[in-house]
């Protein structure tokens, strides 16, 4: 199996994000510090619902599951972030 590489896909748009709600709210450093640990969770999350739903299709069920291996990239993605530098946002809520 070719392993794909860890591609920071949604950067841009957790940049996007957090620098349209840092105009309306700055978060405290509480928040800031946090969010790493937050969106990783998100992601393993994610994963889990993904595969319990890949592994367990009900005969005859209508929807397809989708699959899990986004969410082992996104998660991994994610262990690595450090700050809110690593979205490219800095603490003050511009872009770094």
């Amino acid at each position: 199996m070719v392993s794909k590489p860890i591609i920071p896909s949604n950067v841009t748009k957790a940049r996007a994000f957090l620098n349209a709600y840092g105009r309306e709210r700055q978060l405290s450093d509480a928040e800031q510090n946090a969010l790493p640990l937050l969106a990783r969770g998100a992601a393993l999350r994610f994963l889990l619902t993904r595969l319990v739903d890949f592994l367990n299709v009900p005969p005859g069920a209508l929807v397809r599951p989708k699959d899990p291996i986004e969410y082992v990239r996104k998660l991994r993605f994610q262990q690595g972030v450090a700050s809110m530098r690593d979205y490219g946002v800095a603490t003050s809520g511009l872009v770094a």
